[in-house]
């Protein structure tokens, strides 16, 4: 009997090639990927220190000078280089760290320093519009109720009445700003050849002794040195 040539007799040739044939060849590789840019970072900018209310413009006493009083200053050598703190005060929770700088052998300004979280704010600061002929010095220094109080002593050229060249300034704080304590003749310099602070009770006084032998009393009122009534 004749079979016929369709059916599954004509595709077992097709099977056959199929089962023995390799696998399909893998596509053309596409072009390279290039890596993601790299995202960019820029440092993180600090929170600005809590100086508000800390030091006003009027403080920046005698010749001026920067940084300007409620500048924030988070390392002391952006203030002054090889600055020394020749007092930390402290009155009604607020401490202050009292800044000399030396320079050419000589400390002739002093800043004033608000501790703050961070660093420090700028309360005020000093320095002599006279001639300073030897180093600065802070001789004395009180707390006096609300304030902190401090005596500045400097060398300059000799007075032309007394020929004496030593000057005392005063200087005051209550933590939230700088201000001068002694005003005369001299302007905010008090010439003697000594001053010294005294306490008797809660009051202080400042003692300068004159030429004559006697010795001058001011009393603090709390802010200045004034002359006893």
């Amino acid at each position: 009997m004749r079979r016929p040539t369709g059916g599954w007799f004509v595709a077992l040739p097709c099977l056959v090639a199929c089962a023995t044939a390799g696998p399909p060849p893998s596509p053309a590789p596409g072009p390279a990927l290039s890596a993601p840019p790299p995202v960019a970072t820029t440092a993180p900018v600090p929170v600005p220190l809590p100086c508000a209310g800390i030091g006003t413009d009027t403080n920046r006493l005698g010749h001026p000078f920067g940084p300007p009083p409620g500048t924030g200053v988070r390392q002391l050598d952006e203030l002054v280089s090889n600055g020394e703190v020749v007092w930390t005060s402290e009155v009604g929770g607020k401490p202050v760290d009292w800044v000399m700088r030396p320079a050419a052998g000589q400390a002739h300004m002093l800043w004033a320093l608000r501790r703050v979280e961070g660093g420090w704010c700028v309360l005020g600061s000093y320095a002599s519009s006279e001639p300073v002929k030897s180093p600065m010095t802070m001789p004395e220094h009180v707390l006096a109720g609300t304030t902190a109080v401090a005596l500045v002593r400097f060398e300059s050229l000799p007075d032309q009445r007394s020929g004496i060249a030593i000057r005392y300034v005063g200087l005051a704080t209550d933590g939230d700003r700088l201000w001068f304590t002694l005003e005369g003749k001299g302007g905010h310099h008090l010439i003697a050849r000594e001053a010294k602070f005294r306490r008797q009770g809660t009051t202080l006084f400042l003692d300068v002794p004159t030429p004559s032998g006697a010795t001058a009393v001011l009393k603090y009122d709390g802010t200045h040195f004034v002359k006893l009534n």
